[in-house]
């Protein structure tokens, strides 16, 4: 009794398995991808290319947007949905959702992402910029509102990684249940039943299980690697602080050394901050006047790096067009971020 009620709801549709859910997302992946592509076409015709590179994101962002409020935000079906007839109900499967719980799961999955994104960016700048400052007056004013800020920083910065770790063990609960391919479609309770009537019997749901226990099986694997390590370092650490610590009579530590060190760290860092920009002709000098633009932005080549190709972009706007497509603009050779090689 209790499996009949979970498969099927009261009109007697039965809930979609899992592997029907998968097939519907991927030809949805597909069909944002050409959306995406079309929208990149006019932008390019309106505009011009370095205003598409320099707002992948963004654009990426528009594409979503704009077909799930065509479809699911207006009570459709996505492409998808309809390639293997599914429909949204309620968790219960008693009813269809609400029009409060589409907007809620379209704005959530679309744009929260690039939010957090976005602020994650606008803080690193700002405690970046009281960083730099060497006042006295400047460094009180850091202390008193650039701990919050470095709070922050610290949480927001390990937001993108946290979340992907979430959403791995996600997938891995829908694997086993079948129920959410979305964390946006867990929270607002948007859950997938067949279009028709379906011999409950003769649904295929195929061996998902298995891959969320490879998925679970990762990710405690990964959790003592990086537990391990975390140990080995405070060891360390502890064993560096006791054999660096010197003390004068009466067990009174050096501060001459930790200003010393203070020092040189703050000169490390601004060293790290200057930015070569090949507008200046002193820059990188063995570089020709004719190759010292960007192929993305048409400008000259801030920070310039070189792709496994030998092709030379700007920093930032090569790791931008890899995190979308990791492969060279030009050549389409395969290229990963940490492929790229800066050049000084």
């Amino acid at each position: 009794m209790s499996q009949s009620r979970e498969s099927t709801n009261s009109m007697a549709l039965p809930f979609a398995n899992a592997s029907t859910i998968v097939r519907a997302n991927q030809k949805d992946a597909y069909f944002e991808s050409d959306i995406r592509t079309k929208i990149q076409d006019v932008i390019h015709a309106l505009k011009d290319q370095r205003f598409v590179y320099s707002h992948p994101e963004e654009i990426t962002v528009f594409a979503k947007s704009l077909y799930l409020a065509l479809t699911t935000l207006l009570g459709a079906r996505t492409l998808g949905e309809e390639y293997v007839d599914l429909i949204y109900v309620n968790k219960s499967g008693s009813r269809l959702p609400l029009i409060k719980r589409r907007l809620g799961f379209v704005a959530s999955y679309s744009l929260m992402p690039y939010i957090v994104s976005s602020l994650m960016k606008l803080l690193r700048k700002k405690y970046d910029a009281y960083d730099d400052d060497d006042d006295e007056d400047e460094d009180d004013k850091r202390k008193s509102s650039g701990g919050n800020i470095e709070w922050l920083v610290r949480f927001l910065s390990s937001y993108r990684n946290t979340l992907d770790t979430f959403m791995n063990l996600h997938i891995a609960l829908f694997y086993f249940s079948g129920q959410f391919y979305s964390l946006s479609k867990r929270i607002f309770g948007l859950r997938y039943a067949f279009g028709h009537n379906k011999d409950i019997s003769k649904i295929q749901n195929g061996n998902y299980s298995l891959l969320g226990l490879l998925i679970f099986l990762q990710f405690g694997i990964k959790t003592l690697i990086k537990f391990k390590t975390y140990v080995e370092e405070q060891k360390n650490a502890n064993q560096h602080n006791a054999s660096d610590q010197e003390t004068l009579p009466g067990n009174a530590i050096r501060i001459s050394k930790f200003k010393t060190l203070e020092a040189l760290k703050k000169g490390m860092k601004k060293e790290a901050l200057v930015n070569i920009d090949l507008s200046n002709a002193d820059e990188l000098p063995y570089i020709p006047e004719e190759s010292r633009s960007c192929m993305l932005c048409l400008s000259p080549m801030v920070n310039p790096s070189a792709a496994l190709c030998g092709h030379i972009f700007c920093w930032d706007c090569i790791v931008d067009w890899i995190r979308e497509h990791p492969e060279c603009p030009l050549c389409r050779q395969q290229c990963s971020e940490q492929n790229l090689l800066p050049l000084r």
